[in-house]
């Protein structure tokens, strides 16, 4: 049997080849759901970010966007499909700003945007801002 790969599948098979062979981090522990974040106190700038973004009355952010992360907490809500999942963020968005200016006011970039303008509305401080955009550069 005389198999050609070409295009897209070809693409595909190296970068699963690629994922499988390449060493990936061993990741500690689950992060908490919105109720454990609530009890703990201090949090480094990513647990802060991970925390405001899936509080429902903060930033909220699984109402929309599915995360990709191994660190999932068991038995812990998807997430949203209605906007991109949140998965790639150093690819997607290299400069840090572009996507912290997304999340301040997506409609900077794209009028017709129906993403909250966190920043622009007070709905996030700057504080909490920045924080989530450190976490989503862990995703």
């Amino acid at each position: 049997m005389n198999i050609k790969m070409t295009g897209f599948f070809s693409g595909l098979m190296v970068i699963s080849a690629v994922t499988l062979f390449t060493p990936q981090p061993v990741l500690a522990e689950a992060l908490p759901t919105d109720k454990e974040c609530k009890k703990i106190e201090n949090k480094d700038t990513e647990l802060a970010g991970w925390c405001a973004a899936v509080d429902r009355f903060v930033g909220n952010c699984l109402a929309c966007h599915k995360m990709v992360t191994p660190q999932w907490p068991e038995g812990f809500p998807e997430g949203g499909n209605a906007a991109p999942p949140l998965v790639a963020m150093k690819s997607r968005f290299p400069d840090r700003a572009t996507l912290r200016a997304q999340i301040y006011d997506s409609r900077m970039a794209n009028d017709k945007s129906l993403m909250p303008p966190f920043g622009a509305f007070h709905i996030l401080n700057d504080q909490q801002i920045d924080d989530i955009v450190e976490f989503l550069y862990t995703l």
